[in-house]
């Protein structure tokens, strides 16, 4: 999956943050969990939006993604990034002030995902995903709110929060959405599936929102 999920994101590099509007809205509002840090990975970085939003609070910013075409976006604006995997960071133990994830930890196993996260950063995690009860009748297997909490179990959380994301498309816009972003591929479906299958999909939708899940948390130094 994460070959086929790396490709996606490459050819979306050129529609992405016009068609990301869910994932900027969430960038912002994790940017405002932290006042300022001296290094910060951002992991599953795409073209770099919470690194934009945070330009004025950090001194060096590291992207890291799947996607190499993303890794290159990114560098062009912030000039440090790598190709890497979010479940084995290519980084030694507290390598970071900080570390970020937006909107990017659902496409991995949470539970090694976010340790690994926990490992690099020296003193804050923030993090936001997509959790169940999102795009509901999609069939996309968003992790739990206690599949995260279990993880960060004994951390000190500063912040944590579900808010209603709404994704501003509707019908064939919402495919175009989901292509645009590099997002169209579903580890609930298998295989291809008809452009009916698809119409019946978005008209079974039961909401047509994120739910959000937004963690700030304290590490011990």
């Amino acid at each position: 999956m994460k070959k086929s999920l790396s490709l996606r994101f490459s050819r979306a590099v050129e529609t992405y943050e016009s068609w990301a509007l869910p994932q900027r809205y969430t960038a912002q509002k994790l940017a405002e969990f932290i006042d300022r840090a001296d290094t910060l990975l951002d992991v599953g970085c795409g073209t770099g939006f919470v690194s934009l939003f945070l330009r004025d609070k950090v001194r060096l910013s590291v992207g890291l993604d799947l996607s190499p075409q993303m890794v290159e976006a990114y560098k062009e604006r912030f000039g440090r990034a790598v190709v890497g995997d979010a479940e084995s960071l290519p980084f030694k133990d507290k390598s970071f002030d900080a570390v970020v994830s937006n909107f990017s930890l659902h496409w991995t196993d949470v539970r090694r995902s976010v340790k690994e996260a926990l490992r690099v950063a020296r003193s804050r995690l923030l993090i936001s995903l997509p959790v169940k009860g999102s795009l509901d009748g999609l069939g996309f297997p968003y992790p739990s709110e206690s599949d995260i909490l279990g993880v960060l179990s004994g951390y000190e959380i500063l912040v944590s929060d579900i808010r209603e994301v709404e994704v501003p498309f509707r019908g064939w816009n919402l495919v175009r959405f989901f292509h645009y972003t590099g997002t169209s591929l579903n580890p609930g479906s298998e295989g291809r599936i008809s452009k009916r299958a698809i119409e019946e999909k978005i008209s079974s939708l039961r909401n047509n929102f994120f739910r959000v899940m937004f963690l700030s948390v304290e590490l011990r130094r």
